[in-house]
């Protein structure tokens, strides 16, 4: 009995030393104000925020995710689309990088779709209660992929949620969708946990 006790302790250590190099190991994150059930290699970055509680998680040395529980959390919408012909930019000298350039403007303004140009979707689904706003980028690696709650504790509040990331790689993009679905929310002041 000694011996197989022995046995489990050090089963045990070495699973703490090496860690889990399987991908599909989850961890739970604890942040006081939420839980979310990530990939077990990736780790927690306190920041500081002024206004509101922010933070990060290192996914690798490439990829990092970001979160603000506040007031004046982002809302991860895209930025309008505004579409120019090649020949108005040559005539007027615009800086293109502020514009998407078409060959030719249909006949008629309202014939442009402007969505055909957008680099993110955007999805709706309830995580933990809440009426979430799901947005991921239209061509993997290129854009934004993340959640924003516009009233985490209810009708009246004005506190929302973000966690987002930029321009992750296929697989990033995959698992922070995953995890979003278990995020789960407490109402707790994060303040006196930390003293």
């Amino acid at each position: 009995m000694k011996q197989f006790i022995k046995l489990s302790h050090i089963s045990a250590l070495t699973i703490l030393v090496v860690g889990c190099k399987d991908p599909s190991c989850t961890k739970t994150m604890d942040f006081g104000l939420f839980t979310l059930e990530v990939p077990y290699k990736w780790q927690q970055v306190k920041q500081n925020g002024i206004d509101s509680y922010v933070g990060a998680i290192s996914v690798d040395k490439i990829d990092t995710l970001y979160f603000d529980l506040g007031m004046y959390s982002n809302s991860l919408t895209e930025h309008n689309i505004e579409v120019i012909t090649r020949q108005m930019m040559e005539e007027s000298a615009t800086d293109s990088s502020d514009y998407i350039t078409v060959k030719d403007m249909p006949i008629l303004d309202f014939d442009l779709d402007a969505d055909l140009y957008r680099k993110q979707n955007v999805s709706w689904d309830t995580i933990d209660n809440r009426r979430a706003k799901i947005v991921f980028p239209r061509i993997s690696g290129k854009g934004t992929t993340g959640i924003y709650i516009g009233s985490l504790w209810g009708d009246s509040s004005k506190v929302r949620f973000n966690l987002y990331g930029a321009n992750l790689k296929a697989q990033t993009e995959e698992d922070l969708l995953k995890a979003i679905k278990t995020l789960r929310f407490y109402k707790r002041n994060i303040d006196n946990e930390e003293n």
